[in-house]
């Protein structure tokens, strides 16, 4: 029915600082709960490289520290510093350049020679800046209209006008996705929202307006202009990396023999250099974006406290770091036809018969296994420490029995979708 919890707490060993037992969690060091003593350390890995190794370990301490201060410190409002102007300045070079490109190679091309417009209309296309497609950022979605879910977009309609932001433009749903998201796509910019079915089946009415805060928050916090300020920073060192990276291929393999061989070998040499050289910068320049990604986050959950209240939003954190307690539930071994009920139902018999504890260590858990400088999102257990601290505000927006009702009948054909799959996995 449902996977048994995955921490106990030792008797055996117990914490330097605060003289209490210590946490076990499988395949994790143990870590002290009340002090966080070792919740840095990570679990070590097999067959791993010893510079992998070491870039992975430096990465999550300063991951870990920028999420403590982030959830302990003062809100900071994204948009503001020197991280955002930099990542501003280098998106505008990045549009200038393709510009003045393509105006170099049409001229090029009238008056030549053709080759060196040809050369840089290539140039152009490498760089140009890239906007999204709503078609391939709805790949592999579903698209809810209103006529279809009529209750949900009305949900969704009295929650944005609450955060005093746009309701989307698209509706999405996934039928495998434990999340959801929000984001800005095409020439057009139109606003898209995908939810998850499982995460849905994980959360109950208040955090799920709780949820739609925190995702509309984005759009009334103007995040989507940010990022669209920034994204040619963002994607267009790695799109360079990934066009430059080398065949995997040797000469030998392709059996190239002689002068050739030396040519082929040494072009590989030089564009694998050229490949790591952008890469480093994209890393880098994604590292600095994720840091105001973390504090546009924090933002959204206030405005989600705001709309939903405190509570709602506290256990929405608790349903996402609980996931590994119920992930199980979510199969094909449930009734047709009634499959989103029925998760539903043992998920909150799940969360009801899990005791405040055992949350508590895998929602602590997530600050270890999350926190990364490369991470959009603060851990969940950041997150839920924080908001913690915020005072408890009444739910300006609330679900009845009858419209949550109606919404999970609307939501219920994509989650058979779900179960057909799991089912037909389960068969084979």
């Amino acid at each position: 029915m449902t996977a048994a919890p995955t921490t106990q707490t030792a008797s055996a060993d117990t914490c330097p600082t605060c003289a209490v037992p210590l946490t076990l969690a499988e395949d994790q060091p143990p870590w002290c709960e009340r002090c966080e003593w070792n919740l840095d350390a990570l679990a070590p890995l097999e067959r791993a490289t010893w510079f992998y190794r070491s870039i992975r370990a430096r990465d999550h301490r300063a991951g870990f520290r920028a999420d403590r201060l982030l959830a302990t410190g003062e809100p900071v409002l994204p948009g503001r510093g020197r991280a955002f102007t930099l990542l501003v300045v280098v998106s505008a070079v990045l549009v200038a350049v393709p510009a003045a490109a393509l105006l170099a190679a049409v001229w090029l091309l009238i008056a030549g020679p053709v080759t060196l417009g040809l050369l840089l209309l290539v140039v152009v296309l490498a760089v140009r800046p890239r906007l999204g497609r709503v078609k391939k950022v709805l790949k592999g979605h579903y698209r809810v209209a209103p006529d279809r879910a009529p209750a949900l977009h009305a949900l969704i309609e009295r929650v944005a006008t609450a955060t005093g932001a746009p309701g989307p433009d698209i509706v999405g749903v996934n039928a495998n996705l434990w999340g959801a998201w929000t984001t800005v796509a095409g020439i057009r910019q139109r606003r898209i929202l995908v939810l998850g079915i499982p995460l849905v089946a994980s959360i109950d009415r208040a955090e799920l307006v709780a949820l739609l805060s925190h995702e509309f928050g984005h759009f009334a916090n103007r995040d989507s202009w940010r990022q669209l300020l920034t994204r040619p920073a963002r994607v267009t060192f790695g799109h360079i990396a990934s066009g430059l990276r080398p065949s995997r291929k040797s000469g030998f393999e392709r059996e190239f023999l002689g002068l050739y061989l030396i040519v082929y070998e040494l072009w590989r040499m030089i564009i694998g250099l050229l490949s790591w050289l952008f890469f480093a910068v994209h890393a880098a320049i994604s590292a600095v974006a994720a840091r105001e990604d973390r504090r546009a986050e924090q933002q959204a959950d206030l405005l989600a406290v705001r709309v939903a209240g405190r509570a709602a939003t506290l256990g929405l954190f608790d349903a996402i770091a609980s996931f590994p307690l119920y992930r199980g539930v979510v199969s094909g071994a449930t009734r047709k036809g009634y499959a989103l009920r029925d998760w539903q139902d043992r998920i909150t018999q799940n969360r009801a018969r899990n005791d405040g504890a055992e949350t508590g260590r895998l929602r602590q858990l997530t600050i270890r296994t999350q926190a990364s400088l490369f991470s959009s999102h603060p851990s969940t257990g950041r997150r839920h420490q924080f908001v913690s601290t915020l005072p408890d505000t009444p739910a300006t927006v609330t679900v009845s029995d009858a419209e949550w009702a109606t919404i999970v009948r609307e939501l219920a054909p994509y989650a058979e979708v779900l179960r057909n799959e799991l089912a037909e996995q389960y068969e084979m």
